[in-house]
């Protein structure tokens, strides 16, 4: 088995196309995986981190009206399907699968003009413009949540799989989640992060609240994004809390129930240590919690193509898994009302957590490469 995958710009892209990585090297041991990206995009560090060999490939994503920049941006891409199709020809490989993002559309495109079969994984309740423009060129496509207004020719190409979450996510255990993070057994966790990019709003109304929830025995994980750190860290050394960037390779240490990271390489650990998790509402990210099934607040960011993320908060909300707060109404007063719901009614947080494991889907990676066999043969 030869695979070639992308996915890329966000790890909302990223996580799933190495979940599917992982899944074919549990069934197919021998399978050699090539995973094509952008060069400066986040999937060529994670792609590397994962063991997996990365092709770098000229990707633009098209967020300009300017016609001089458009057209920069549909040569640059051209450009990409030609070095994709040269990729391809050497590779030789049994399936091309992509995840979204821009980063993936060249590979398969031209996967799909050289007859290679190809799959596409859409993780939203909408379909992003990459995905649009894919769907009805792809063998097979998979979606995470049904999309009603499917274009015909895509709908007959569609399966409902849900969304592939990594085996450490679906293994991890709360007392060795606290324990590497060095977080006391007995008290309850609180998780916020805004995704790989960050979320300065999240952090704001959070950084308000730090003092009086750690008075209440509440241990915190705030995960602020990388280029938002050093004015987070500002704010937290403002409160008297410490703080300090971990080296690279070594799994950060809570101090007196306080830690602020840029980034978490091993997720897992926070995700299973938690109680609760305020967050955005993208669609990866859900499809971890879910699996593991924690309360949430969310708060969905207000600027993603087609207000995806509001569908996505929407879902969980109904399920009774969630609440939702809009961005525009997320405060420090607004943040701590939900959180005294969710953090200390006991029986509240029980059936959240509940209702979001009734969400999940934890062999949706298996369902992915079952329809991947079934277009190869």
């Amino acid at each position: 088995m030869r695979v070639m995958i992308s996915g890329g710009g966000t790890g909302g892209h990223i996580y799933p196309a190495l979940s599917i990585a992982e899944q074919l090297k549990c069934e197919y041991p021998d399978a050699e995986i090539l995973y094509v990206g952008a060069a400066d995009g986040m999937e060529h560090r994670l792609a590397a981190e994962a063991g997996y060999d990365f092709l770098p490939i000229s990707v633009a994503g098209l967020s300009s009206k300017n016609p001089f920049k458009v057209l920069i941006v549909l040569l640059k891409n051209a450009r990409g399907v030609a070095e994709a199709k040269r990729a391809i020809r050497k590779f030789k490989p049994d399936l091309a699968v992509g995840t979204g993002g821009y980063a993936c559309g060249p590979l398969l495109l031209a996967a799909e003009e050289l007859g290679i079969p190809t799959l596409l994984h859409e993780q939203n309740a909408v379909m992003g413009k990459t995905n649009r423009i894919l769907s009805g060129k792809v063998s097979r496509l998979c979606l995470t949540f049904p999309i009603k207004e499917l274009p015909e020719h895509a709908a007959k190409r569609a399966v409902l799989t849900g969304l592939p979450v990594r085996k450490a996510i679906l293994h991890a255990e709360r007392a060795a989640g606290r324990t590497a993070l060095g977080l006391d057994a007995h008290k309850p966790v609180l998780l916020l992060t805004g995704g790989s990019q960050g979320a300065r709003h999240l952090n704001q109304a959070l950084a308000s609240l730090w003092r009086e929830l750690l008075a209440q025995n509440v241990q915190i994980v705030h995960i602020c994004g990388e280029k938002l750190f050093d004015e987070t860290a500002r704010m937290a050394q403002e409160h008297g809390l410490f703080c300090q960037r971990s080296k690279d390779g070594e799994i950060p240490q809570a101090r007196n129930g306080f830690l602020l990271l840029p980034y978490l390489n091993h997720m897992e650990y926070a995700m299973s240590a938690c109680d609760v998790v305020v967050a955005r509402a993208g669609a990866s990210f859900l499809a971890e919690l879910s699996a593991i099934g924690r309360a949430a607040v969310l708060v969905p960011y207000p600027y993603a193509a087609g207000n995806h993320q509001a569908y996505n908060a929407a879902a969980f909300q109904e399920a009774g898994a969630a609440l939702v707060i809009d961005d525009t109404a997320l405060s420090a007063a607004t943040l701590r009302d939900a959180l005294q719901k969710v953090l200390f009614d006991i029986q509240l947080n029980q059936s959240m957590a509940q209702a979001s494991a009734a969400l999940g889907h934890r062999n949706a990676a298996a369902r992915i490469l079952a329809a991947a066999q079934e277009i190869i043969s």
